[in-house]
């Protein structure tokens, strides 16, 4: 091929290359356009919902922390919401001159805000840009902030390309003596355009610039994070929450332990082991542990637990099923309850959080085995009979809890086939695993004794992430019993504490949580379904110097997490310290809906809902100190 050809055939691939650039920059124009919108949708989709349902992110511990906040909430009081403001105007003033221009067609605009800098309206989306990252700066927000400022810098250098060709010599004056986006900003570009560029071909040198870029927001990220978390405090109110006595059968010297095995986890006496699930709210704190409290009680299932007033080789392990197949779990697909746009977490279990289908399989164990080990291996066991029963642990303590049934598994009064019980067994037991290592927990856990029921507990309440809960309004309170002793609180925070404090429903939650002693309730606050309209709670001072609430009845969707202290007497401040997150284990969850609107007698928490053990509890706990 000779040069005439190499060089034709050279000419056409930079020419393909340049319209394929050429295209693409205009598809990136598109969204660069669309710039504001961008910007906004980690903000709009979150709180609001959004066509590409960015709070499904907060899902999966994989995506969960592009929803943390890199900043805390209104960073730098006000500055946020100005940028914002001043960022819009300085864009419709540039819009305004351009396609001014465009209309009277005078040709090169150098008048207005072009007189000061070269590009005024991708200055203006950045003001903006950085105005919603300090007032509202989630993760995926700042690095769309760093993707954003890639495609502005790369569209403006194919804009002056075109007006290079556009105005010839006086946009080549008007380059030299304005400055690129920020007023003298041309040093800068003097001093890069001394670096020698790298022999690549152009297409290299934009891909190489695109991953420097999303790299340094990445570690810039990092960083942010980083410092924010060893500096962060944790602003935060206790009660004490007082139970009554509950009336629960006693254990009876039963001597409870809990553990895992083959992926499950269990709480268990020497012959009877119940399994936490494989229904969502059977794996909460506490609820085997009643549940199997009151099995060996209930007077119909009497006969089914006969076998322990004698010494034999026979055992019993109870699954823990929804209360109506096809309510959700391992029998059915979920069944949700009628829509509701406003509902912000899980939905309520349809039959109720205190109701549960249990499977209970009477087995005998092969010479050698212990309960344990047969339930790890089909081998070691031989099933011998098979109930089911619904049950409610909201019925009177000392009143039978089985509601439904019980009825046998197979043909009345014939022994359980084999292949039916092992296969719905095995079934269950893979459910359960399944479901364990998607949170990465671990597949075995040794054996520790059940903590006794406590007397009573203190309750955290964090004022976060609910910004209202840390800065309106601010008083001074005199403590009880303490004239002249007053701390600074916010009334608002303190409102939920009383009100899940005086709650009955709450207090029975807690307890039958094993709330207690080393075990603390952690509450983290956030809006309920009616926030957005009614969350304007005020509160005005009385002639007797109290507080009262003067209007708004908002509906506040607490989180509460059962953690494990190291010890009794760690300082609830170390709970929130990074550093000591092996000091603390989270053991479960559920969200208790608080409506304001119910005052007394009614009990404000209308609604408590299990948080399921897919859930990832660490994450939700960064997310929620994330915008402190």
């Amino acid at each position: 091929m000779g040069s005439e050809e190499r060089g034709r055939a050279g000419g056409e691939r930079r020419g393909f290359l340049g319209r394929a650039g050429a295209v693409l920059l205009k598809v990136l124009a598109f969204f660069v356009i669309l710039g504001p919108l961008w910007m906004l949708l980690p903000f709009a989709g979150f709180l609001y919902g959004s066509g590409l349902q960015i709070q499904v992110l907060g899902r999966h511990a994989e995506t969960a922390w592009l929803t943390h906040f890199v900043f805390p909430v209104l960073t730098l009081g006000p500055t946020g919401p100005i940028l914002v403001v001043l960022g819009f105007l300085i864009f419709l003033i540039g819009a305004a001159q351009v396609y001014t221009a465009k209309i009277r067609r005078s040709g090169l605009v150098t008048g207005g805000l072009y007189r000061f800098v070269r590009h005024p309206q991708y200055t203006a989306l950045t003001l903006f840009a950085v105005g919603l990252l300090l007032a509202w700066g989630r993760a995926i927000m700042f690095l769309a902030f760093f993707l954003m400022m890639f495609l502005y810098y790369h569209l403006a250098r194919s804009e002056e390309q075109r007006c290079r060709r556009a105005f010839g010599d006086a946009y080549e004056t008007y380059r030299e003596r304005v400055s690129f986006a920020f007023p003298g900003d041309r040093a800068l570009s003097r001093l890069l355009a001394n670096v020698p560029r790298l022999p690549w071909p152009r297409w290299a040198r934009v891909t190489l610039s695109f991953v420097l870029t999303m790299a340094a927001g990445f570690a810039l990220l990092w960083a942010i994070s980083a410092i924010r978390v060893r500096i962060r405090t944790v602003p935060f109110l206790t009660s004490e929450v007082a139970f009554a006595p509950s009336g629960e059968p006693a254990d009876r010297g039963l001597r409870l332990r809990q553990g895992r095995i083959a992926g499950v986890p269990y709480v268990r006496t020497e012959r009877v082991l119940v399994v936490r699930g494989p229904w969502r709210s059977a794996a909460a704190p506490g609820f085997a542990e009643t549940v199997l409290r009151r099995a060996l009680d209930a007077p119909s299932l009497a006969d089914f637990f006969a076998f322990l007033e004698e010494p034999s080789r026979e055992v019993a392990v109870l699954f823990l099923l929804p209360f109506a197949p096809g309510a959700g779990g391992a029998s059915g697909p979920t069944r949700r309850l009628p829509e509701d746009p406003a509902r912000r977490g899980p939905e309520p279990d349809p039959a109720g959080a205190n109701r549960a289908r249990i499977l209970a399989f009477r087995c005998a164990l092969e010479e050698g085995a212990d309960l344990a080990e047969a339930f790890e291996d089909p081998a070691k066991r031989r099933l011998l009979e098979g109930r089911i029963a619904g049950i409610d642990l909201s019925v009177e303590p000392g009143v039978d809890f089985v509601v439904q049934g019980p009825r046998t598994m197979g043909p009345p009064g014939a022994p359980i086939p084999q292949g039916l019980g092992e296969e719905r067994w095995a079934h269950l037991v893979a459910t359960l695993a399944e479901r364990e290592s998607r949170a990465e927990r671990p597949a075995s856990v040794p054996e520790r004794p059940v903590p006794e029921q406590a007397s009573g507990t203190d309750l955290v309440l964090v004022q976060a992430p609910i910004l209202r809960t840390r800065i309106q309004p601010e008083a001074w309170f005199g403590r009880e019993g303490d004239a002249t002793s007053k701390t600074r609180e916010n009334h608002f925070a303190r409102d939920i504490l009383d009100h899940l404090v005086r709650s009955p429903s709450f207090r029975e939650r807690l307890e039958r949580s094993g709330a207690g002693g080393d075990r603390v309730p952690v509450a983290f606050p956030r809006p309920g379904p009616n926030w957005y309209a009614e969350h304007h709670v005020l509160y005005e001072r009385t002639p007797d110097g109290r507080f009262v609430r003067s209007r708004g009845t908002p509906q506040v969707s607490v989180f509460v997490m059962l953690v494990r202290r190291g010890s009794e007497t760690l300082p609830y401040e170390t709970l929130f310290e990074e550093s000591r997150r092996g000091e603390r284990e989270l053991l479960g969850a559920f969200i208790a809906e608080l409506d304001f609107a119910l005052d007394p007698p009614a009990d404000p928490v209308h609604e408590i809902v299990t948080v399921g053990p897919r859930r990832d509890l660490e994450e939700r706990w960064s997310f929620f100190l994330s915008g402190l």
